[in-house]
C-alpha cells in the first residue's frame, strides 16, 4: 500500500488505494467480520517499524542514518503513519468483499 505522496510519483495506474487494501485482504481470505481490523493492524505494523528505525538512529546504526534521509525521512514516515488513520471509515467501507 502507498501513501498518497508515494503514490503520486508512481508510473503504475491502478485502483484507488482504498479498493486496493481490498486485494491483500480478499487473497489471505479474511472473512468479512475481520476486516474492519486491517486499517488498525496496518496502524500497529507503521508504528513498530518506526520504532525500530528510531532505535537504530539513536544507536547510530549507519544504514538506519543514511536510509531515511534518502527516503523523505520524518516527514515520510509521518505521512505514511497519518494515510490509514485519516481516512478510516473509507478503508473500512471498501474492505468488504
Amino acid at each position: 500500500m502507498l501513501d498518497p505522496g508515494i503514490r503520486s510519483r508512481s508510473p503504475s495506474p491502478g485502483p484507488d488505494t482504498p479498493e486496493r487494501l481490498r486485494i491483500p485482504a480478499d487473497g489471505y481470505g479474511l472473512p468479512t467480520g475481520d476486516r474492519a481490523e486491517v486499517t488498525g493492524v496496518i496502524e500497529q505494523a507503521t508504528e513498530v517499524c518506526r520504532s525500530f528505525v528510531a532505535r537504530r538512529v539513536a544507536g547510530g546504526d549507519p544504514v538506519r542514518l543514511q536510509a531515511p534521509a534518502e527516503r523523505g525521512g520524518r516527514e515520510r514516515w509521518d505521512r505514511v503513519q497519518t494515510w490509514p488513520v485519516d481516512p478510516r471509515r473509507t478503508f473500512t467501507a471498501a474492505l468488504p468483499k
